[in-house]
C-alpha cells in the first residue's frame, strides 16, 4: 500500500514540475517577470526547453525582454543555445531582430564562440554590442583583422576606432583582378554537395555572385583566384574559370560550372 501511494506522489511531482516548466516557458516568452520570479522559486528549471529545444532565456532573449533575460542570466542560464529546427543560437535571433540590449547581455555571458560572435556582431554594426564582446572575449587577431576590413568596406564609422582600439590591423592594398579573368568566372554553377545554383557576374569592375533566392553580394579579390565576402565569411577559390571551391565556418562545398553567361 505504501508503494502505491508513493508511486502516485511521484507521479504528481512529476505531473507538477512538467507543468511548471511549461509555464516557465510561457511566461519568458511574453516577458513576464514575476511569473518567472515565481515558477522558478516553485522549482521550474532553468534550463527547461521546448520540443525545439528553446530555453526560457532563449525565448526571452528573442523577444526582447531585457529584464527577463537579466534575471535568468543571474539564475545561471546558459547564453549560448541554439535551436533544434533552425539551428540558430539565441543571439542569432536577438541581432537579427536589434535587441542590442539583450545582446550586450549574451556577449557578457559567452554567448557563442568569440570569432564567430564578433563577425555577426560587425555586420549588425551595434557599437554598444561590439564594446561589450571585445571586453568579455579575446577573438583572434584573423576575425579583428577581418572585422576591421569589414567595418572599413561598409563605413560603420562607430565599430572602426573599437577594433582599431583591439588590436585591429589595416587591411594589404586591394588586389586588382584583370577584368579579362572576372568575366572567365562569369556563369551559373551547381554542386553534387548541396542543392544550391550560384550565378557569378561582374558589375562595376567587381566579381559578384548570387544564390537561388538570395541577394548578391560582392566578393574582394585576394589574388587571381582567391575571393572573399567578409561578412558572411565566405572564401571563394577557383581552381579552374569553371569550378570553385566555397568555404564557410566548417562548411567546404564544390561547384562547377553548368551554365555561361
Amino acid at each position: 500500500m505504501h508503494r502505491m501511494v508513493w508511486l502516485v506522489f511521484a507521479g504528481a511531482v512529476g505531473l507538477y514540475a512538467w507543468d511548471a516548466n511549461e509555464d516557465l516557458l510561457a511566461a519568458s516568452r511574453s516577458g513576464d517577470l514575476a511569473a518567472v520570479r515565481q515558477l522558478i522559486e516553485k522549482g521550474a528549471a532553468v534550463e527547461a526547453k521546448t520540443p525545439y529545444g528553446q530555453t526560457p532565456l532563449y525565448l526571452a532573449a528573442m523577444n526582447g525582454h531585457e529584464e527577463v533575460v537579466r534575471f535568468l542570466l543571474a539564475k545561471g542560464a546558459s547564453a549560448d543555445v541554439k535551436d533544434t529546427f533552425y539551428k540558430a543560437s539565441a543571439l542569432d535571433f536577438v541581432l537579427q531582430r536589434k535587441h542590442y540590449g539583450v545582446a550586450a547581455m549574451l556577449v557578457r555571458k559567452g554567448a557563442g564562440k568569440a570569432d564567430d560572435v564578433l563577425a555577426s556582431v560587425t555586420q549588425a554594426g551595434d557599437a554598444g554590442v561590439l564594446q561589450a564582446l571585445l571586453d568579455a572575449a579575446k577573438p583572434s587577431q584573423a576575425a579583428l583583422d577581418q572585422a576591421y576590413e569589414s567595418a572599413l568596406e561598409q563605413k560603420q564609422a562607430e565599430l572602426i576606432p573599437l577594433l582599431k582600439k583591439a588590436g585591429a590591423r589595416e587591411p594589404a592594398p586591394p588586389f586588382v583582378a584583370d577584368p579579362k579573368t572576372l568575366e572567365g568566372y562569369a556563369g551559373t554553377y551547381k554542386s553534387d554537395q548541396i542543392p544550391l545554383e550560384i550565378k557569378a557576374f561582374v558589375k562595376e569592375g567587381r566579381l559578384y555572385m548570387q544564390a537561388g533566392g538570395q541577394s548578391e553580394f560582392p566578393l574582394k579579390a585576394k589574388s587571381a583566384t582567391q575571393f572573399e565576402f567578409a561578412q558572411a565569411q565566405i572564401q571563394i577559390e577557383f581552381d579552374t574559370p569553371a569550378s570553385f571551391t566555397l568555404k564557410q565556418g566548417p562548411g567546404s562545398y564544390r561547384f562547377k560550372k553548368a551554365v555561361n553567361p
